[in-house]
């Protein structure tokens, strides 16, 4: 496996396509390779600039992602986009709608278009998908936009996965102060309002200008329509300019900041993503997780996760968390031992720690 990834990681930084794609579905199968694939690629990551798209279902967020993809193309920029479908309720694999609506120019290498299923994340992304981002980045793309299934207020994970935030806003929704308070739109650096060549849009953006203010960074307002291509070339300028005025995000900064071999308590937080996926039930619905020593003098001294029973919970359910981590944790070349189980009393203490 170690040989194949080399390869595979080695054809990711050359930007084979063909290579991407089937690192791309490495990540959607198989996190712990993926990990290890992105390591091998640390050198190349958190260059890419991310864009995430959200906003309320229906606002036109694939029609707005696949002007965009062919505007940036025509600025010279080589652009990947992530669309995230919701899942198949038979395959539990995406859908592939967004796809077909954001389209893909076939003979511009340049671009690279992927569909990858929520596959039940309520914040829209899974831990998958957040490879997959690394991947195209790693690929040498200088955009890339991640295009959400659009979930009202759990649409938040994407705000911590980009380096620039547009929420559409879409005219006509009726009673505007009511999406307003679903929260998303705190999370804009960029609201955008679609279908400006409606008789809707005017008022969308005046129900925007009163409340922008309101919000942590008074996000600009830009009216757009993909039907006339009206401020379409306006909002890629206003975006290029974010990234050549925003500086290092914190995303990138992480690159730098951390070596290719990450930390025991980042290494956790994926193991609890992959859980999610992995379990038939919530763990963290059903059981209360705490890290008793999140920053070890040492890699010898682990890190210890005190697993906790829930009411309603069982020891069933402590005795499956453990079973799947030891699996997982070894796929990532870690170790994670049960150092106290404590069945009667619903309690369960985990040792997570480099592999010798």
């Amino acid at each position: 496996m170690s040989l194949l990834l080399d390869d595979l990681a080695e054809r990711v930084a050359a930007g084979e396509r063909p290579a991407l794609a089937r690192a791309l579905s490495l990540a959607e199968r198989d996190s712990a390779s993926a990990t290890g694939l992105l390591s091998r690629l640390a050198d190349r990551l958190g260059r890419a600039h991310v864009i995430g798209i959200t906003g309320p279902p229906g606002a036109g967020k694939s029609t707005l992602a696949g002007v965009m993809l062919r505007q940036f193309l025509e600025m010279g920029q080589r652009v990947a986009v992530l669309a995230v479908d919701p899942s198949s309720p038979v395959t539990g694999g995406a859908l592939l709608g967004d796809r077909f609506r954001i389209g893909e120019s076939a003979a511009d290498d340049r671009s690279f278009v992927r569909s990858t299923a929520t596959r039940g994340s309520l914040g829209g992304l899974t831990n998958s998908a957040r490879q997959m981002v690394e991947l195209m980045d790693a690929a040498g793309f200088d955009l890339v936009m991640v295009e959400t299934v659009g979930t009202g207020q759990s649409e938040i994970d994407v705000a911590s996965l980009a380096d620039s935030v547009l929420v559409v806003f879409p005219p006509g929704l009726g009673d505007e102060l009511q999406a307003i308070k679903a929260g998303i739109l705190e999370l804009a650096d960029l609201l955008v309002v679609t279908k400006s060549d409606t008789a809707g849009a005017k008022l969308a953006c005046q129900a925007l200008q009163n409340v922008a203010p309101l919000w942590r960074n008074a996000p600009s307002i830009h009216q757009v329509s993909a039907l006339t291509g009206e401020g379409i070339a306006a909002l890629a300028d206003v975006i290029l300019a974010r990234v050549q005025t925003s500086g290092p995000s914190a995303r990138q900064a992480s690159y730098v900041r951390k070596p290719a071999d990450s930390s025991l308590a980042d290494a956790f937080q994926d193991l609890r993503l992959e859980l999610n996926i992995r379990l038939p039930f919530d763990p963290a619905a059903v059981l209360s997780i705490q890290v008793l020593d999140t920053e070890p003098d040492s890699q010898a001294s682990g890190l210890q996760v005190l697993y906790s029973v829930r009411p309603g919970g069982d020891s069933f359910q402590l005795g499956a968390v453990a079973g799947v981590l030891m699996v997982l944790a070894a796929d990532m070349n870690l170790s994670c031992i049960v150092e106290d189980l404590d069945l009667a009393g619903g309690r369960m203490r985990l040792l997570l720690d480099h592999a010798a």
